[in-house]
């Protein structure tokens, strides 16, 4: 690929970057003209620095005009915006239980589309600056849990937070369990395959484990459950195998 087309794919994907992230909408008085904050920012800044420079009108004009088709490639009106679809523009009211199954950029694009929609200023009583701060806190007491970082779990809903954590202390659960077979004299003495990774069981309740060791990580809720039933169910069969009553 030649590096004009390199720059070109480059500049597609940011755009398509841009799309997805919600940001305010404004409408120009009663005209169909759309703009963002950041593009009526390039805007007024292209404008300023010409006029500061006291250039010739036609310059001036150039760059507003570049000001502003820049801004809107660069701060475009996102796909969540009701300002980019066709038909009514009406939003309905989410309830508490509903934003928190939202992740926070769905409560920011629903926050900008109501008050896009209301055009009155921004509506109160929404409950989303109390549902980003719940989704905050369970990031914050649930990271050190899965021992991930924060920004792992920072793009899932609450939610999806609150079942990452309950799958880790499950995942721990299971993981003691399986210890007590390495570290009790009695259980290695009465259950030797346990702690014998040639038997086939065991081998595949080790590799189960080590699997869902890796999605504790990854950042997908789903995948991670699926993962530690995979190891508790594996973990079962080894039991079994091993003669474990």
């Amino acid at each position: 690929m030649s590096n004009a087309g390199e720059w070109a794919a480059k500049l597609k994907a940011f755009h398509e970057k841009q799309l997805e992230r919600p940001r305010k909408v404004y409408r120009i008085g009663r005209t169909k003209v759309l703009v963002t904050g950041g593009q009526a920012a390039s805007t007024v800044g292209a404008a300023v620095v010409t006029a500061s420079a006291d250039s010739p009108s036609w310059l001036f004009l150039g760059a507003v005009a570049a000001g502003f088709f820049g801004g809107k490639y660069l701060y475009p009106v996102p796909r969540s915006s009701v300002a980019a679809r066709r038909g009514s523009s009406a939003v309905g009211r989410k309830s508490p239980h509903e934003l928190d199954s939202m992740t926070p950029a769905e409560i920011q694009a629903y926050k900008f589309n109501v008050e896009f929609a209301q055009k009155e200023g921004t509506p109160s009583a929404l409950g989303t600056e109390e549902a980003l701060g719940r989704h905050s806190e369970a990031v914050r007491v649930v990271s050190p849990v899965v021992g991930a970082n924060a920004e792992v779990l920072a793009h899932l809903s609450l939610a999806d937070v609150q079942e990452y954590g309950r799958t880790a202390a499950r995942h721990d659960l299971l993981k003691r369990r399986w210890l007590s077979y390495e570290v009790d004299p009695q259980k290695q003495f009465d259950y030797p395959a346990m702690c014998d990774a040639s038997a086939p069981a065991t081998s595949a309740m080790i590799r189960a484990m080590r699997a869902a060791d890796q999605e504790r990580t990854a950042g997908n809720p789903a995948n991670y459950r699926l993962a530690v039933d995979r190891f508790s169910q594996a973990l079962q069969t080894a039991e079994q195998a091993a003669g474990v009553p």
